[in-house]
């Protein structure tokens, strides 16, 4: 009699009839432990054609650095967020973790991240004075709100802060928004994005207290206490930069500079040394 073989349950017939089982394919990206697509990095370079030939490790290392990079901008601006109470990064806290990282300024140093505000900087200048007498003078404190008062609208949940303006949250003291109303009802161009009026607004308050710091000091030379156009008329006129800026502005009631001709000057006599004819000789 005849035996016949019959195949076992458990084996695993392929495409084809092989009796060989594939191997499920593994990625360059879990082969290198990244995150960051090496595929789709090579793909780009090859289409972009940087070279004649792209090597297999390029890639690789592409995508390693940068998403080292975005690790690093994800954390600075994660504590950015975090330091303004904030669950959302935005693009005001790219700019911060950016901008207040030495290295990444030094990259990033030509790049203008859209919407994100410039650094807080308060000129000296603009800062109010301390009082020595009275230090709580001046504050006004906030009214102590009941617990049963109602909100506007009647809902039931309170309003839970107050609203920021957009000076404030750039740091800055010139009103933004006012500049942004006026580039807009100047049609200067078709749109006006949200950074232009923060940037303007930081510009002139930059030029107003370089003015205002030598004007100071030039009515401080003069004896007085109160900014007069002459004194502007001087702290633009003895700066180089200032003076190239607005050199074809008439400060009105600024007068001239003090500018005398060295002719019209008086000749300084001497008091019995080298007079002519003050002496004779004897022969």
């Amino acid at each position: 009699m005849s035996s016949t073989t019959v195949p076992s349950a458990t084996a695993k017939t392929a495409r084809g009839g092989r009796g060989i089982s594939k191997a499920k394919s593994v990625s360059r990206s879990h082969k290198a432990g990244l995150q960051f697509p090496v595929g789709r990095v090579a793909r780009f370079l090859k289409r972009g054609r940087y070279a004649q030939r792209v090597g297999s490790g390029s890639p690789v290392y592409l995508s390693a650095v940068l998403e080292y990079l975005a690790a690093e901008v994800l954390e600075l601006a994660g504590n950015a967020a975090r330091d303004n109470k904030k669950n959302r990064i935005i693009p005001r806290h790219i700019q911060l973790a950016v901008r207040n990282d030495e290295e990444l300024s030094k990259l990033l140093g030509s790049v203008t991240i859209a919407n994100g505000g410039v650094l807080p900087n308060i000129h000296q200048n603009l800062l109010p004075k301390k009082t020595a007498k009275g230090k709580g003078l001046g504050i006004n404190r906030k009214p102590a709100m009941s617990s049963g008062g109602s909100t506007k609208g009647g809902r039931g949940k309170p309003k839970s802060s107050k609203s920021v303006s957009r000076s404030q949250k750039a740091g800055l003291q010139f009103p933004v928004g006012r500049i942004a109303r006026f580039l807009k009802a100047g049609k200067y161009a078709d749109r006006v994005g949200a950074g232009a009026p923060v940037y303007l607004s930081a510009v002139l308050e930059y030029l107003a207290a370089e003015v205002l710091e030598l004007a100071g000091n030039a009515a401080r030379d003069n004896k007085k206490n109160r900014i007069v156009p002459r004194h502007i008329q001087l702290a633009v006129r003895n700066d180089e930069e200032l003076s190239k800026l607005l050199g074809t502005v008439t400060i009105a009631n600024g007068g001239v500079l003090p500018n005398i001709h060295q002719n019209l000057l008086p000749k300084k006599m001497g008091k019995g040394k080298g007079d002519i004819g003050s002496a004779s000789q004897e022969f």
